[in-house]
């Protein structure tokens, strides 16, 4: 289900696509770029900016990370959008074909290059939290919790640890043993 701010972005790329479209379909695009080379201009940065902004809503929607990773799991993303090839595409969709529907699916395609991109990360900053209740009860089991997006998993879902603001939560994080030398 798409969220307000997703059909705003949808239905403002859609709506330069389609002036496009018209446009094209009025005059070549040679007499475009020359005789109308201003409207022409800002119509393609338009483009430009819409198309960037709506598919960088699907791409990283629901991506959590804490500040302190933020650096590092940036230049992941970029380095996953570059290796995708899939920026030229939707270039490609959006001035020689205008088709929306294209953008959707290859910004979807990029979200899914930016998770896998991001899946080490994750992985390496997975713990063991133990709450009070925990540790008052070895009956009740710790929790896993990932430091990047400020998660615990119960009943194999991620929820954000603001959710569980009545927790305090001790961390205990995970790392492999490291050989004597």
């Amino acid at each position: 289900m798409e969220d307000n701010t997703t059909k705003e972005l949808r239905q403002t790329l859609a709506g330069h696509l389609d002036t496009l479209k018209r446009n094209l379909d009025a005059v070549p695009r040679e007499i475009l770029q020359t005789k109308y080379k201003k409207p022409y201009d800002k119509l393609s940065l338009d483009i430009r900016l819409s198309a960037s902004a709506y598919v960088k809503q699907i791409a990283l929607q629901g991506i959590r990370i804490h500040k302190k990773y933020q650096e590092e799991a940036v230049s992941l993303i970029e380095s996953a959008i570059a290796l995708s090839g899939i920026t030229k595409m939707i270039s490609e969709a959006a001035f020689k074909r205008q088709d929306i529907s294209e953008i959707e699916e290859l910004a979807a395609e990029l979200k899914v290059h930016v998770q896998e991109a991001l899946e080490p990360l994750y992985a390496r900053h997975i713990g063991l939290y133990v709450s009070e209740e925990c540790q008052r009860n070895p009956e009740i089991q710790p929790e896993l919790y990932n430091d990047i997006t400020g998660c615990i998993l119960r009943n194999g879902t991620w929820i954000p640890l603001e959710s569980q603001q009545q927790k305090r939560l001790i961390s205990l994080t995970i790392t492999e043993k490291q050989p004597a030398t």
